[in-house]
């Protein structure tokens, strides 16, 4: 587990991809960044961070989008909890070609 992922889906703009992800589990937000542009992110576990980024690349079926996980110190979910549950979403989205990523923030 590296806590951050690739994968590609068929939404190819924030707003349609918070709406699905708003759809199937969590609370998610969009959100604005000077570094990292617009991102939809929620809180799905006290202490615990998930921030999909909006600079998605046109794959051959869909488009590619970069995750990551973040969890703070106190955080008492286990990441192999956080990220089996982050899976099932990917998975419902439906998101394919997912791939651990090295975390870049």
């Amino acid at each position: 587990m590296t806590g951050a992922y690739s994968f590609v889906c068929e939404f190819s703009s924030t707003d349609a991809l918070c709406a699905r992800l708003n759809q199937i589990a969590w609370q998610w937000r969009v959100g604005d960044s000077h570094w990292y542009g617009d991102y939809v992110a929620t809180v799905p576990f006290p202490g615990v961070r998930i921030r999909i980024v909006d600079f998605p690349k046109r794959a051959g079926n869909g488009w590619t989008y970069e995750s990551d996980i973040r969890a703070s110190k106190d955080c008492k979910t286990p990441m192999a909890e956080i990220d089996a549950a982050y899976r099932k979403v990917l998975a419902q989205l439906p998101a394919h070609d997912i791939k651990e990523i090295e975390w870049f923030d």
